[in-house]
């Protein structure tokens, strides 16, 4: 008796086991299946500059003009391939690729636009980065993960 009651236990411990760490979901054989991580749907898409994987956008195009001449373009793009430009006519410097997201990448950590900040801040933000006190034209325009657009377009 007490054999079979041990024989017994140790089938219940089994399945239990097998039924509480196996894999036995409808997408166990897929290799590509995601691992068992959390991941915040949000940040799936493109990450956040709060998780470090991203910044929170795809895209990212901004032209500053000072006396109605091209003074600063930034583009960031990510879409389909990793794409960034830099081109600052006030500091004579012109990048691109690697070197370019170099910069970028300073100023979007130091600036952080998110989908809710206002714009104004987003103007303030950005001509702050750049040293600037005025402008004649200033036109941005942010796609981020989510699909919200941001669209700035400022002429004095």
């Amino acid at each position: 008796m007490r054999k079979l009651n041990a024989v017994g236990t140790i089938v219940i411990t089994g399945a239990l086991l097998m039924g509480g760490c196996g894999n036995f979901g409808k997408n166990a054989d897929k290799p590509n299946r995601e691992e068992a991580v959390i991941i915040n749907e949000d940040e799936k898409v493109g990450g956040s500059i709060e998780t470090g994987d991203g910044y929170g956008f795809t895209s990212f195009d901004l032209e500053i003009d000072i006396d109605g001449k091209d003074a600063i373009d930034a583009n960031y793009d990510v879409t389909k391939k990793a794409n960034a430009d830099y081109e600052n006519k006030l500091q004579n410097i012109k990048l691109k690729d690697n070197k370019a997201m170099d910069e970028l990448n300073k100023m979007f950590i130091e600036i952080r636009i998110t989908k809710d900040t206002p714009q104004q801040e987003v103007i303030d933000k950005v001509l702050q980065w750049f040293g600037l006190e005025t402008y004649s034209k200033f036109d941005l325009e942010v796609d981020f993960d989510d699909g919200t657009l941001l669209n700035i377009e400022d002429v004095k």
